[in-house]
């Protein structure tokens, strides 16, 4: 999360002060405001023909070597299906259909203050898996055994995936 010392604008020393009920950085001389918005992030949930989910394992930090859904931040020109389907493209070598929306889940984060985890379901036509980017590794797992995932947000939608596709 990061605090500035002057206005990314005018330059000028930022002060805090209480504003739209949160203590908030702004700046007096130009009228910024430095709001602590999440970071927008797509999880991409991918099952098999035989009802397998799919997961990679980390190849970065944060939770390296730990499995989890496929998936990453957002760029400023995609929309989140578009994002989900490049980012599923980069880690599995997976071309991704989007389907439903999962949902969503808020999550602290020691970098970004707080991400927002938006869960869309992919469809796939063809499951030749090929790890690339972030990922060391991707496989398809057995719902009632899944590797333990770091993220609390991405264990919540795996749970709402889990309900609504009856696999639980």
């Amino acid at each position: 999360m990061i605090n500035f010392k002057y206005c990314p604008i005018c330059k000028e020393l930022l002060e805090e002060s209480f504003i739209e009920g949160k203590d908030r950085q702004h700046c007096k001389e130009c009228g910024w405001i430095h709001y602590l918005n999440p970071v927008p992030v797509v999880s991409c949930l991918v099952s098999n023909g035989k009802g397998e989910l799919l997961l990679i394992k980390r190849g970065i930090e944060p939770c390296l070597g730990a499995w989890a859904l496929p998936g990453g931040y957002m760029e400023i020109d995609e929309t989140s299906p578009e994002a989900g389907a490049r980012e599923l493209l980069e880690e599995t070598g997976l071309d991704g259909i989007p389907g439903r929306l999962v949902g969503l889940s808020m999550e602290k984060s020691r970098i970004y203050g707080s991400i927002l985890t938006i869960g869309i379901e992919y469809k796939v036509e063809k499951y030749d898996l090929n790890p690339g980017d972030d990922a060391e590794a991707a496989a398809f797992f057995d719902t009632k055994n899944l590797p333990k995932n770091p993220f609390k947000s991405q264990r919540e939608l795996v749970e709402k995936f889990l309900e609504k596709t009856g696999k639980q």
